[in-house]
């Protein structure tokens, strides 16, 4: 039987590493939200009745998954430049060029 866990790894490792990376991040969004009103309850200790409405329980899920795109867009900006420059760097080593001129490590070259 195929776990949700190894699908993700299996996306990621076939090029899909944003995408297995977003899908990963909502599940994380959506399970934080589905257990904060069990949290609410227990250490906030506000009443079952005000707690388990659904518009609340609604809520905290849209919070989840919203936590989880702004999570994706965070990380997708912060590694997706360097990540296409490493791609680059890659590829014209691959076509034969060693020729370092210093454009991806910060701080060096004249």
């Amino acid at each position: 039987m195929r776990t949700p866990v190894a699908g993700l790894f299996n996306l990621a490792a076939r090029g899909g590493l944003f995408r297995a990376l977003l899908m990963a991040m909502i599940i994380m969004g959506l399970v934080m939200g589905a257990i904060f009103p069990f949290f609410v309850v227990a250490v906030l200790g506000l009443p079952l009745e005000m707690v388990f409405r659904p518009a609340f329980l609604v809520a905290c899920l849209v919070a989840g998954v919203l936590v989880g795109l702004a999570n994706y867009l965070l990380t997708r900006l912060v590694l997706a430049i360097p990540l296409r420059d490493l791609a680059g760097m890659a590829q014209r080593v691959a076509d034969g060029n060693l020729k370092d001129d210093g454009a991806v490590l910060p701080g060096r070259g004249a």
